[in-house]
Formats: C-alpha cells, structure tokens, sequence
C-alpha cells in the first residue's frame, strides 16, 4: 500500500485537529498508540503533532 499524503497535507490535518477537544484528544490517542510501537517518548518542548509525523515518516506513511 502507497502513502496517500504528503507531509505537509498530513501537518496541516493534524494542526486542524489542535483547534477542537476531540481532535486533542485523538492526538493524545495517537501519541500514546505511536509511543506503544516505537518505545519512544515525545521529547520534552517538542509539539504532539511534529512527534506524529515524525513516527509516520519513519513507517513510511507519508509521501514525499
């Protein structure tokens, strides 16, 4: 299965996402989901949503 999204489309849904309670908190979702399969934490001062597209480009779920 091909990536659908570039990295910039990706940030721009994600950032969409800070604007509502439920999209924080299916941020949250991700972050603790992402978290679980990589072993890595969100480094302190970093945003949710750089830590999540940085996870996705490493699985190769965004296009360039």
């Amino acid at each position: 299965m091909l990536p659908t999204k570039t990295l910039r489309e990706r940030e721009k849904e994600l950032q969409a996402l800070l604007t509502h309670r439920a999209g924080q908190e299916l941020l949250s979702t991700l972050e603790a989901r992402y978290q679980a399969r990589s072993g890595r934490v969100r480094p302190e001062g970093k945003s949710v949503v750089t830590y999540i597209l940085v996870y996705e480009r490493e699985q190769g779920l965004l296009r360039s």
